[in-house]
Formats: structure tokens, sequence, C-alpha cells
């Protein structure tokens, strides 16, 4: 049976997104197809517009527009958090994703430090390229009293977590992680060995 191939292109293309496979990129094509070509348009117009006109922070790195990130880059101040915010903390995260889920999730006020993934030598991530080069420079040029680590429990975000620990402790600051483990409302029973163990050895003082 004779296929599109520009079709098949997009379903290749949808397939780059997480947790999208074959099947569910045929389907969003199939929606995009059946749409009006406007918002068709409008998709695209948009998915264009990230590539050019969305930067990151100099500082922190979380996602700005770029008119944004110049202003930000210009300045001897940090102007993403705004006004009274504790500067000497630093909260350091995977991804700026990680960055709005704690901000909108709790009551810290320090600062942020995004990285742009974990350290993974077999794919070619070192300290360079995910920013941990950029994060010394900070901890050297800044009063800063303590980081938060907010890395994953993966075996790339313990390593993660590790070198940025001995990176702080080299320049005397205070480290502390966030906790992992037994979730809110949760029961033993439907846990892992593995949750259970790690929230086992990180618990606390009463």
């Amino acid at each position: 049976m004779k296929e599109s191939k520009y079709l098949n292109d997009l379903i290749e293309a949808l397939t780059i997104l997480p947790g999208v496979g074959k099947k569910s990129a045929q389907r969003m094509a199939y929606i995009l197809l059946r749409m009006s070509k406007d918002k068709t348009i409008n998709l695209s117009n948009k998915l264009s517009k990230i590539t050019t006109d969305v930067s990151s922070c100099n500082v922190c790195g979380i996602y700005l527009d770029s008119e944004d990130a110049i202003l930000q880059k210009n300045s001897d101040k940090h102007l993403c958090i705004g006004a009274g915010r504790d500067e000497s903390k630093i909260c350091v995260t995977e991804s700026p994703a990680d960055i709005y889920i704690i901000e909108n999730s709790t009551d810290y006020n320090g600062d942020y430090f995004s990285l742009t993934g974990n350290l993974s030598p077999l794919d070619g991530r070192g300290p360079g390229e995910i920013g941990i080069i950029r994060l010394e420079k900070r901890l050297k040029e800044n009063n800063i009293n303590e980081l938060i680590l907010a890395t994953s429990t993966t075996v790339e975000g313990e390593a993660t977590a590790h070198y940025i620990q001995q990176l702080a402790f080299k320049h005397n600051i205070k480290v502390s992680r966030i906790a992992f483990g037994i979730p809110l409302n949760g029961e033993l029973g439907y846990l892992d060995s593995d949750t259970i163990s790690h929230a086992f050895n990180e618990r606390k003082e009463l």
C-alpha cells in the first residue's frame, strides 16, 4: 500500500518526545491531519519560536524569552528570582523543569541552578557538558552558604550529586540532599525494596 513520505517523516519526528512510541506518534499525526489548517500552522509557528526566541538564563539556567536572557546577561544581579530571596542558598536540579516544580510545590526562598542532565561518561556528558563548570564559577564568585542537591536517585543522579558534593566541600560550603523515600500517605506494602531501603537509611531523629 502506498504511503505518504511526509506523514511518515512527521511520525518519526514525533517519536523523539519522551514516552512517545510509534503508535502514539501515529495517533498524534492523524489528529494533526484532521485539525483545521490554522491550528496546525499555529502549532508549527510555536514550535519554530522555541528554537529562535527562547534562551536559558546564564545564571540559573531556567528558560527565558531571548530578550530577557540578554537583559540578564548584561546585569550584575540575578534577575530571575526577584527580590527578597536568599541568594546564599542554591538548589541544584537536573533541568529547568525541576525548578518550576520545586518553586510551585514548596516555600523554598533561595536561588537555583539547573544542570542540563546528569553525568554520564558513556554518553559523553562530563562536568563541562552538563553545566558543573558554570556552577563552580558561582561557588567561587558568590557568597554561597548551602547547596541543596535535588538530582534524581538514578545511578547517574547519585553520581552527579556526589561529584557536586565534593566540589562544594572544596569551597567549604554546606551540602544537603532532598529526602527520598516513603511518599505521603504511602503504605510500605506497596513500595519496592530500594525505596524502603533508601528511606530507612535516610531516616532522621525526631
